[in-house]
């Protein structure tokens, strides 16, 4: 559960109204490298040379006669893992309510609070469109911590009026086999990223195999992009509610590149020191070239001040306005917040 939301979005009685079906997903909000990073996560993960040889062909999401025997040989086994989207109301389109991603999540399938397991058989027996056409989901999801109180399927868990938050309903948009383990001579087949050097990219798929690749230990979620925290959650809604739509956690380059990351990239210090990364904006308006931090406490720090504020200077350098928001005002006085926000969006753009 999403705790401490600020009371200009509870004074909203629908705010606290789950939606009625249907509605569409705005997938322009998944910022183009993310789809990319996650385009080719189905069927059996990771692709492998082993595997593209033994199919013979072209790998499909339904595995090879070749695959199944490679893997029965070598007795793998696989994690059922979900790709799990949280929302946010984004306004109606033709009477349909349009619901933006802030959030991309993994969560394995479990039984008994325990992650499960299938053989390669299994695995190629299970028909996973007909399973993803019941429209599952996560009910009281949290993506922030990582957990939730049901897992059912939306169109009975939305039938009828019910309280509650579209924020807290995590949507599974696919699913994916992933191997328990490689062998140690097995190739990892990737996509280009397009990264802006060779350092960057050699680490940004690093820790992408990490995130999506690694087994799971234990039935937890594992964040792949979005909001950080459910401030800057707050923010995108308050937002959303003036049509304004910024992409979030953003890295940006001296030479005034953006990227999405990947989450918690940031946190990796190998990639944080990557050569030419100034900074990972929480929200970003990119026509306008408007960088948005949601600062916790620790900003209030001296050190930290003085580290945000060369940050500032060198966004300025390149271009970019920055916004700093404390925490205590998002959570206190919200509109103040976007007040601010809007104020600098109105301004004319800087020459640079």
């Amino acid at each position: 559960m999403i705790e401490n939301r600020p009371a200009s979005l509870l004074a909203d009685a629908a705010y606290g109204i789950l939606p009625k079906l249907p509605f569409t997903l705005d997938w322009s909000a998944i910022p183009e490298l993310i789809r990319v990073a996650t385009l080719d996560l189905g069927g059996v993960q990771p692709i492998t040379k082993a595997m593209a040889e033994a199919a013979g062909g072209a790998l499909q999401d339904k595995p090879s006669d070749g695959e199944i025997e490679l893997f029965r040989k070598r007795g793998t086994n696989f994690q059922m893992i979900s790709i799990v989207l949280s929302c946010v109301a984004a306004g109606e389109v033709d009477g349909v309510l349009r619901v933006r991603p802030f959030a991309m999540s993994l969560i394995p399938a479990s039984k008994r609070e325990q992650v499960t397991t299938q053989t390669i058989d299994l695995v190629a027996e299970l028909d996973v469109s007909a399973w993803l056409a019941t429209e599952p989901m996560y009910a009281g999801y949290d993506p922030f911590l990582g957990g939730w109180s049901l897992y059912g399927n939306l169109p009975g868990y939305l039938d009828g009026e019910r309280k509650g938050y579209l924020d807290e309903i995590g949507i599974v948009i696919d699913q994916f086999f992933l191997a328990t383990e490689l062998a140690e001579n097995d190739e990892i087949m990737t996509t280009d990223l397009k990264m802006p050097s060779e350092q960057m990219k050699a680490r940004y798929e690093k820790h992408r195999r990490k995130l999506f690749f690694t087994p799971f230990k234990q039935v937890e979620a594992r964040r792949v992009w979005g909001a950080e925290t459910p401030i800057e959650l707050f923010v995108i809604q308050a937002l959303a509610r003036e049509k304004l739509f910024p992409a979030c956690q953003m890295l940006i380059m001296d030479d005034g590149a953006t990227f999405p990351s990947l989450y918690h990239l940031w946190n990796d210090v190998e990639f944080r020191h990557s050569d030419g990364l100034v900074t990972e904006a929480d929200l970003f308006f990119e026509d306008e070239r408007i960088a948005v931090f949601c600062d916790g406490g620790h900003h209030a720090r001296a050190k930290q001040k003085a580290k945000d504020a060369v940050i500032t200077e060198k966004l300025a350098a390149l271009g970019i306005r920055t916004v700093r928001i404390p925490g205590d005002e998002i959570r206190e006085d919200l509109p103040k917040a976007i007040c601010r926000v809007k104020e600098v969006l109105a301004q004319d753009q800087p020459a640079h």
